[in-house]
């Protein structure tokens, strides 16, 4: 358990990082797949990578938009 809100802050935004460098690599690899098999059977197929850089490219927007540092920041203004 963290000692301090700063301690919190931290292990939370080395949490945001590690999560956004998952799904940046997850998203890639899908990518990768999706081109391979549209290469391969010389048609385009459905971009199921998509979903996954759509709708948690939007989670991680607004976990890192409504993060608890920027809570931080608005409880001290």
């Amino acid at each position: 358990m963290p000692e301090s809100t700063g301690d919190a802050r931290s292990s939370s935004g080395l949490a945001r990082r590690v999560v956004t460098i998952v799904w940046a690599v997850v998203s890639g690899i899908q990518f990768v797949i999706w081109l391979l098999m549209s290469l391969i059977s010389m048609s385009v197929k459905y971009p199921f990578w998509l979903w996954t850089i759509g709708i948690g490219g939007a989670v991680l927007l607004l976990w890192w938009y409504f993060g608890p540092d920027r809570r931080a920041r608005q409880g001290t203004e």
